[in-house]
């Protein structure tokens, strides 16, 4: 579905109620707390299935305690739900959709900021356009910050592409509060290394593994580049002062949701919710086990012309996770000699193959994707083999927006997305080992500010 609000009202839905009554509703009652609100305001009498969030099944809403919903909040604050509802219900024409959708799913670290950001926030529209600004003022903040770090070019080739991709579109997750939070710190914290200000892009990298949990893949190469620096004794203090800051940001704030007994109660509920979430397989999500799955299971194409997989037989056809795993190891060894001949910033590049290998996540999480256009620039110069590699990745792009004009439905194109972007990481490897193996001074040099993170932040 596309949105033409500057509000995309079922995301914000979902990321504002979500994360204002986070206290009442935890990860696992938002449905069934907005149909009992709604039915109290004469709304949703046509809906009779609701989510179970807890198991994921369709729950029938006869079955929904009222008395029990209701006694998780104090009176103030279920009419303050209430009245929030209804800033929502004439924006959302298809609640029947949003009930059977998935909750709200931020790590307890970002749902705690988020909630922070908006509990005494009433959910009027002038609000929630203000809310819905911020990651735009962020993207902003970001672009000049990556311009100070890699130049006019860079920065400007990098932001079309995050704006002109198939992935982290508005229709998709555009219009929502702080949605691209985690790619903006993941750029800050790059922006930062490469002007040799390592703590800040500690605790930039940092911030993102707390809000999406899976950027800490991003950390491994820079963890190999320390483990390289100290085995051949040519230390990099720089290295080792960003790790720390991550590590220690991170450890710092899991420690504090541990030792707290309500938000250690909340991420015992999101790990048990998302363990949960993982085992299920979803039409949008891009990587290596969606596309097994999706070509192993058999596809019944209705009289419309679009396309149904039973979802039993979807998750009978995926692959043991020790394929995925293997399959992970093996691309970290293919790898691991340029992670090793790459600057430690540059060397973030590698891990971008290793999410599709081993996580699979939505496709609008892929616009880390523009790590590849961004950090192969040295001082406003990129290898022309990386700048075919570039192009190569604009052309998937675009052959994913002509996919999706030809496409009924969402199904088959993300299958095809996520074997186009396949293809393209192997070729991609390719030209990085042509790269490689180009004699030494037909490559552009490595400036001091992208080979060296030793200058104290």
């Amino acid at each position: 579905m596309y949105y033409k609000s500057p509000i995309h009202w079922h995301d914000t839905f979902h990321y504002f109620m979500g994360a204002k009554y986070l206290p009442e509703l935890g990860y696992t009652r938002i449905y069934e707390a907005t149909w009992v609100a709604g039915r109290e305001l004469g709304a949703f009498a046509p809906i009779r299935q609701v989510r179970d969030l807890a198991t994921y099944a369709p729950r029938d809403v006869t079955t929904i305690d009222a008395a029990a919903v209701r006694g998780r909040f104090a009176p103030a604050r279920w009419q303050a739900f209430k009245r929030d509802l209804l800033v929502f219900g004439p924006h959302i024409d298809t609640w029947e959709h949003v009930f059977l959708d998935h909750g709200y799913n931020d790590p307890p670290p970002r749902a705690l900021i988020l909630h922070l950001l908006v509990r005494w926030v009433p959910a009027t529209p002038r609000a929630l356009l203000l809310l819905t600004s911020l990651d735009y003022a962020i993207v902003l903040a970001t672009f000049w910050a990556v311009r100070r770090a890699f130049g006019g070019l860079a920065a400007c080739l990098a932001f079309a592409f995050l704006a002109l991709s198939f992935f982290a579109r508005f229709d998709f997750i555009g219009g929502s509060p702080l949605r691209w939070d985690w790619i903006c710190a993941l750029l800050l914290g790059a922006a930062a290394l490469a002007r040799r200000a390592p703590v800040v892009a500690g605790l930039g990298l940092g911030y993102a593994v707390l809000a999406r949990i899976f950027p800490a893949l991003f950390l491994l190469p820079l963890a190999v580049k320390w483990v390289q620096a100290r085995r051949t004794g040519a230390r990099d203090p720089g290295l080792t002062r960003c790790l720390a800051a991550a590590a220690v940001l991170v450890l710092t704030v899991t420690l504090a949701l541990v030792a707290v007994p309500g938000s250690r109660t909340l991420s015992e509920e999101f790990a048990a919710k998302i363990r949960l979430h993982n085992q299920s397989v979803y039409t949008n999500h891009v990587g290596l086990g969606s596309v097994i799955a999706f070509h192993t299971a058999p596809w019944i194409e209705r009289p419309d012309g679009t396309v149904f997989v039973p979802s039993e037989a979807v998750l009978a056809a995926r692959p043991p996770s020790w394929v995925l795993l293997a399959v992970s190891v093996l691309y970290l060894l293919v790898a691991l000699p340029l992670m090793l001949k790459a600057p430690p910033l540059e060397s973030m590049m590698y891990a971008v193959p290793l999410v599709f290998c081993a996580l699979s996540p939505a496709g609008y999480y892929y616009s880390f994707l523009v790590l590849l256009v961004l950090l192969p620039w040295r001082d406003g110069v990129a290898d022309p083999v990386r700048l075919v590699a570039m192009g190569l990745l604009a052309l998937v792009g675009a052959a994913a927006f002509a996919f999706e004009m030809a496409s009924p439905d969402l199904f088959p194109l993300f299958y095809k997305v996520s074997i186009q972007l396949g293809v393209f990481f192997l070729f991609w490897l390719v030209f990085e080992y042509v790269r490689l193996a180009a004699p030494v001074g037909r490559r552009p040099s490595v400036p001091a500010a992208a080979a060296s993170t030793t200058r104290k932040a």
